[in-house]
């Protein structure tokens, strides 16, 4: 009897430990990571509007994520601006939504409230295949890098213009690469020694 509830324990920690692993990047980024963007633009659009763009995660707590975004405007103006949100209710222009989202679930716009996400596709970013999410949100295409939750390109129709946002750099696909590596190492490290407790357990009982 208390064998089987060594055993029990045993396994119950194993899965604790696991869940509590994957819970440390369930957001899909790190603090310090960050995205660069280009806009395009066909029609007549505002002089206020960027030419090209830098988002950085600033702190992450919990679901509360702060980024700091700089742009360089179509008349030559840099500016930059802080925004604090949360990923359970929205976040500005949603820019960056749940990782790990599919067809059929809900993001938030802090304004315009619930959508849906509609499809997935794959992508090519520098020789690795990831995953697009897409909604339609107002007539604006998005598209969002599945396992980040971060906008990757959306296409904004007005009467008078059109912009393009394109992601052109980032350093996540890399740091994503090296803390799989180190994901899978710890959970690798945690099986082992649960196996070692087992064998030990089972030892002990013959």
């Amino acid at each position: 009897m208390k064998f089987k509830k060594s055993l029990i324990f045993c396994a119950l920690i194993l899965s604790f430990l696991i869940s509590s692993v994957s819970a440390q990047v369930s957001v899909g980024f790190n603090e310090g990571d960050w995205v660069e963007y280009t806009s395009t633009y066909t029609g007549n659009p505002p002089e206020s509007y960027p030419v090209s763009s830098r988002m950085e995660i600033n702190s992450i707590q919990g679901t509360q994520i702060t980024v700091e975004i700089n742009n360089i405007l179509l008349n030559g103006t840099q500016t930059s601006r802080t925004e604090t949100f949360d990923l359970e209710t929205g976040s500005p222009d949603i820019i960056i939504i749940p990782a790990n989202l599919g067809p059929g679930d809900e993001i938030h716009h802090e304004d315009l409230g619930t959508q849906t996400i509609e499809r997935i596709e794959n992508y090519d970013f520098k020789g690795t295949t990831r995953e697009l999410v897409y909604a339609n949100v107002l007539d604006v295409d998005f598209k969002w890098d599945r396992t980040t939750g971060i906008v990757v390109e959306f296409i904004q129709t007005t009467d008078t213009f059109t912009r393009t946002l394109t992601g052109v750099d980032t350093n996540i696909v890399q740091a994503q690469a090296q803390d799989s590596i180190l994901l899978y190492g710890i959970i690798i490290t945690i099986i082992a020694v649960i196996i070692i407790v087992i064998v030990l357990l089972l030892k002990k009982k013959k």
